[in-house]
């Protein structure tokens, strides 16, 4: 599948619009809540006072499970660019107890790109004489991960399950519900809690979010500082037990959807739209069969009126699927069409259903004609990066995330479901020989990545003059040492 690692999140099947109902996030708090406080009451939160983590090769990963959790009311921030020629932009929305929002900016130095909020928490490790042995502080993602930390948390999470990974998203939401937390340092498949170097024995981890969030959110002392109790016992084997873990996969929350007319022309406000974005992570690489290859990562991502819901249907044991496309308005269904095929990968790393028409890269020359074509045709659909959440009819918790041992199906299946929601992409990393470009015999000079999404028109779409990206890439180099440089787009320099 080629993806770059995401963390697989459990989340509520509904999604929300930046306009959620105030009421939804910050309703009114009960005992045991900090409530009629102007915003969010942000508080550490000790899982345990006393852990035992294990060390291999004298490395420990580094999770205290010390939560940051958000009191009274919601915590959250929109981070956004009005175009990729502008900054990035912080603004907290503050849901006030009688109802009703308001925003106020903050530095954007505060933020990591789309990655989550930089240096938010501090954890050093003293030995048992006092001595500081070890530090870090991770990035903080708020939505990795939350879990409800007061009886009277709200029931319901609608943020989205993870910050950005591909450098060319548009907008974010990161916040955590009324009475949720999150463990900055906690296991992710994007983000591995951090490392530290320590020798078995008995230390004393302390946990501190940093100066300027203290200010900025108000918080009190108390509530910024946490300790926990460390006992480090030397592992066996070669690999630390968070390493192992893998993120939980999910089912699709969505069921059948038997009896949906056919309609020839479906309405505009029925339709999404794909948008192809610019290459990037391009890079070369040479093989041990002697070849030369161009790597890159592509990204599709759906906008428009409505998510992108491609379904496959198997009739008399048929080896490939007739897929049909869903039209979704106001949160139901309202029709189908036909949209191409599906057809099983049985190749490792994939073993799943693959939609054969959603997008297809090419390599052009100079004068923008074909080069070399990528081998990859098939895909399986879902949102792994989060593009633009504050567009209209975002979503901003989908269903699922990344990819699940049965996210695209079985070889028994006979119905598969591949769905893509408003404001969230599909990355592909092309870094195997076949799916990457062979550029062995491709002469040095300049070249254009081209990502063309919906490549033979048979899915519907609002708008189709976007389906199309080009990211220019200068090869050089000689045979089994290429060499490929990548000027920034429009400012924005992945590869630099």
């Amino acid at each position: 599948m080629n993806r770059p690692g995401r963390g697989l999140r459990r989340a509520a099947a509904a999604g929300f619009a930046s306009a959620v109902a105030t009421a939804t996030l910050a309703g009114p708090a009960v005992a045991g809540t900090q409530a009629a406080a102007p915003g969010p009451v942000v508080k550490l939160i000790v899982a345990q006072n006393s852990i035992t983590l294990t060390s291999f090769r004298g490395r420990v990963y580094l999770d205290p499970g010390v939560y940051a959790a958000s009191l009274g009311s919601a915590l959250q921030f929109d981070v956004q660019r009005a175009s990729y020629t502008k900054p990035i932009t912080l603004t907290q929305v503050i849901y006030r107890p009688g109802g009703g929002t308001t925003t106020r900016s903050l530095p954007s130095s505060l933020l990591d790109g789309f990655n989550g909020l930089r240096d938010f928490l501090r954890l050093s490790v003293a030995d048992t004489a006092g001595k500081v042995v070890a530090s870090t502080r991770p990035l903080f993602c708020l939505n990795f991960g939350p879990q409800r930390a007061v009886p009277d948390s709200a029931r319901t999470n609608p943020y989205p399950p993870g910050c950005a990974n591909d450098p060319f998203p548009k907008s974010l939401v990161m916040g955590l519900p009324r009475g949720w937390a999150a463990d900055p340092a906690g296991f992710s498949l994007s983000f591995p809690p951090p490392t530290v170097r320590l020798a078995p024995g008995t230390y004393k981890v302390t946990a501190t979010i940093a100066p300027q969030y203290v200010r900025l959110l108000h918080i009190t002392a108390a509530d910024a500082t946490a300790r926990v109790k460390l006992t480090v016992v030397k592992g066996r084997g070669c690999c630390a037990a968070a390493a192992s873990r893998t993120a939980p996969g999910r089912a699709r929350a969505l069921a059948p959807l038997p009896r949906v007319r056919y309609l020839a022309s479906p309405p505009a406000a029925a339709l999404p739209d794909l948008v192809p974005l610019p290459s990037w992570g391009i890079s070369t690489s040479h093989t041990r069969s002697g070849r030369d290859l161009l790597t890159f990562g592509a990204t599709v991502w759906v906008g428009g009126n409505s998510p992108l819901d491609v379904e496959g249907f198997r009739s008399n044991g048929s080896p490939v699927m007739k897929a049909y496309q869903y039209f979704w308005r106001n949160g139901h269904v309202v029709g189908r069409a036909r949209a191409g095929t599906m057809g099983f990968d049985s190749k490792p790393g994939h073993n799943h259903w693959h939609f054969e028409q959603f997008a297809r890269y090419q390599l052009l020359d100079s004068a923008k004609t074909l080069a070399v074509r990528s081998h990859k045709v098939g895909f399986c659909i879902a949102p792994s990066d989060p593009v633009n959440l504050l567009a209209p009819h975002a979503v901003w918790q989908p269903p699922s995330t990344g990819f699940g041992d049965f996210t695209c199906g079985s070889p028994t299946a006979l119905w598969v479901q591949e769905m893509m929601p408003v404001g969230w992409g599909d990355t592909y990393l092309q870094s195997i020989a076949g799916q990457a470009f062979d550029i062995t015999s491709v002469p040095n000079g300049t070249y254009y990545i081209e990502v063309i999404a919906n490549t033979q028109h048979v899915l519907y779409e609002s708008n189709t003059h976007n389906d199309v990206s080009l990211r220019k890439v200068i090869l050089g180099g000689t045979p089994g040492h290429r060499t490929v440089k990548v000027p920034a787009w429009h400012g924005i320099d992945p590869e630099g």
